[in-house]
C-alpha cells in the first residue's frame, strides 16, 4: 500500500476509534491538557545540539528546548528495548512485571497508562515500535491493544526503509514503503488533526537511530563525514599493530568515525525533522499552549565510547538519555535541569500533570510539580539494571546506582566501576579500585544495596561480562 492510501485509510479508524471526552475544544475552563508523548529507540542524550553535541544538526529539539524544559540527568532504568516500554507504560521496574529482558510480553494483568488515560476521558493513539507482544517477529495481537483506540503498531523490526503495521484490529500486517519515522510522523499529523477538539494522548515511538547504521542520502549530505569526531572516551587505535594488520585498522576507524556515526547523526537528524513537522502540527491546531509535548528515548549508544557497541551497559552513552518537555500553560521555559528523572517516573508524572488516576502499585515518582515550579521534590538517585537474555545476549547481569555525582556499578564477580562524574564527564578514570576513593565506593555499594532491598529485587547475578570491541585496539 502506498503511503498516501494507508495514511488515508488510517484516518478513517482514528474517526471512528473510541468515543474520547465529551468536552469541546472551546471548553477551556476544564479543557484537559493534550500529551503528544515521542520516543526514539537508541538515541543517547550526547548526540543533540541542546546537550552539547556541537555536530548536532538538531534545530527543531533545540528549539523545543529553549521553549520548555531540558533535564539533563533522564537515566533509563534498564537500557533495552522491551524492559524500558514496560517501564514506561507501567510505571514499573522490571522485576515487579517480569520483563526483564527483550522478547517478553507484558504481562495481560500489568496496569498501563493507556488504561489509565481512558478513565480520565481521553482518547488515546500509540504509533510505531511496541516490542511488547513477545518475540519480535510475532503478530501484535488484539490482546495487547490495551487501552489504545487507535494503534498502527509493529511489534518489533529495524528494517527503517519498509515499515510494516499492524492497524487496529487488522487480520495482516500492511507494508508501506518510505522512511519509517516520515511515514509514522504523517500518521501523528493526521490524529492531532482528527483528535484537537477533544483531550488525547499520543505515543510515537520511532526506530531510528537503532541499528543498522543507514539513512536517506537528504540527512546523509548534511554532514561531512570526513569532519566528524568520535567522543573523547572512544579509544585510541594502537600504533604499535603490525603492519599486516593496517588494513583492519583502517576498515575500523572507517567503521567508527565515518560509516557508523555519519549515518547515527544523520538519522538523529531526520527524527529532528520530524519533531519539527509534529511541533507545527500542534500550533497550526491551536493547541499548543495546552499540549504537553514530550521528546526522549528508551536508553542510548556506546558507539565505540569505552569500546563497547550499542547499549546494556552502565556507562553514560548507554544510560543517560535526551529529554525535553514543552507546555506553555504549566511550565516555564527555558529552563535547565539536572533533576534525576528514572524511565519509572514518566507515566505517573504524565499522569499527575493530567490529574489522570496514578496506580498505587507503581515504583515511579510523580515529578509534575516539580516540572510545574510547584515543588523542589526530587530523586536522589536511580536504580541501574540489567539481566543477560542468555548465551546470545548482550551484556551481562549488573546493577548499579547513579546520583548527579556519582555513578557504580557491579556484576557476578563484584565491584565492576565507579566514577566521578562531576570532575570526570566523559568516565575516563575508573575509580573502583582507587585507594583514596574506597569510602566512597562503600557508600554507593550500601545505597545500592538499601535500594534493592527496598525495591525486593533479588535476582541473581550471573553471565558473562561484556567485552569492547575488537574494532578499536
Amino acid at each position: 500500500m502506498n503511503r498516501k492510501e494507508f495514511i488515508k485509510r488510517a484516518a478513517l479508524f482514528i474517526s471512528a476509534a473510541g468515543l474520547g471526552s465529551s468536552l469541546k475544544a472551546d471548553d477551556k475552563k476544564e479543557r484537559k491538557p493534550n500529551v503528544v508523548f515521542v520516543f526514539a529507540d537508541q538515541l543517547r542524550a550526547q548526540s543533540i545540539g541542546c546537550m552539547g553535541d556541537e555536530q548536532a544538526i538538531t534545530p527543531a529539539l533545540d528549539k523545543m528546548a529553549s521553549e520548555g524544559l531540558l533535564l539533563t540527568n533522564t537515566i533509563s532504568s534498564q537500557p533495552v528495548c522491551t524492559p524500558y516500554r514496560a517501564q514506561l507504560l507501567t510505571g514499573r521496574y522490571s522485576h515487579r512485571t517480569g520483563v526483564i529482558h527483550n522478547d517478553i510480553r507484558l504481562p495481560d494483568n500489568e496496569v498501563l497508562i493507556s488504561e489509565q488515560f481512558k478513565k480520565a476521558g481521553y482518547h488515546t493513539g500509540y504509533i510505531g515500535k511496541w516490542h511488547l507482544s513477545g518475540y519480535r517477529e510475532d503478530p501484535v495481537d488484539a490482546k495487547s491493544r490495551r487501552g489504545w483506540d487507535f494503534w498502527a503498531v509493529r511489534n518489533c523490526s529495524h528494517d527503517h526503509s519498509n515499515p510494516v503495521y499492524w492497524l487496529n484490529e487488522s487480520k495482516e500486517p500492511i507494508e508501506v514503503p518510505g522512511w519509517e519515522p516520515e511515514v509514522q510522523t504523517d500518521l501523528a499529523i493526521e490524529y492531532i488533526k482528527k483528535k484537537k477538539g477533544e483531550p488525547f494522548c499520543l505515543f510515537l515511538s520511532f526506530g531510528p537511530p537503532h541499528n543498522p547504521y543507514k539513512a536517506p542520502k537528504k540527512y546523509l549530505d548534511l554532514f561531512n563525514a570526513k569532519k566528524l569526531r568520535n567522543r573523547p572516551n572512544v579509544p585510541e587505535f594502537d600504533s604499535s599493530v603490525e603492519e599486516k594488520d593496517k588494513k583492519k585498522k583502517k576498515d575500523s576507524k572507517s567503521f567508527w568515525k565515518k560509516k557508523t556515526l555519519h549515518a547515527y547523526n544523520a538519522m538523529v537528524t531526520s527524527l529532528d525533522t520530524c519533531m519539527g513537522r509534529i511541533n507545527d502540527c500542534v500550533q497550526e491546531a491551536g493547541i499548543s499552549e495546552n499540549t504537553i509535548l514530550v521528546f526522549t528515548s528508551d536508553h542510548g549508544d556506546m558507539l565505540g565510547s569505552q569500546g563497547h557497541e550499542k547499549k546494556q551497559r552502565p556507562w553514560e552513552e548507554s544510560i543517560n538519555v535526551p529529554f525535553i518537555i514543552r507546555y506553555p500553560e504549566k511550565i516555564k521555559k527555558g529552563q535547565v535541569r539536572d533533576c534525576i528523572v528514572s524511565s519509572v517516573d514518566l507515566m505517573p508524572t504524565l499522569l499527575g500533570m493530567c490529574n489522570a488516576p496514578i496506580p498505587s502499585q507503581v515504583d515511579g515518582m510523580d515529578y509534575s510539580a516539580t516540572f510545574q515550579g510547584e515543588s523542589q521534590k526530587e530523586r536522589d538517585h536511580a536504580f541501574l539494571f540489567n539481566v543477560n537474555k542468555g548465551k546470545t545476549g548482550s551484556g551481562c547481569d549488573w546493577r548499579g546506582i547513579r546520583t548527579k555525582e556519582w555513578s557504580y556499578a557491579h556484576h557476578h564477580l563484584g565491584d565492576w566501576l565507579m566514577y566521578d562524574l562531576k570532575n570526570d564527564p566523559y568516565q575516563l578514570h575508573n575509580l573502583i579500585d582507587h585507594p583514596d576513593y574506597q569510602a566512597q565506593k562503600n557508600i554507593l555499594k550500601e545505597e545500592l544495596k538499601s535500594l534493592r532491598k527496598d525495591l525486593d529485587e533479588s535476582i541473581p547475578l550471573k553471565g558473562k561480562l561484556p567485552k569492547p570491541t575488537q574494532l578499536p585496539a
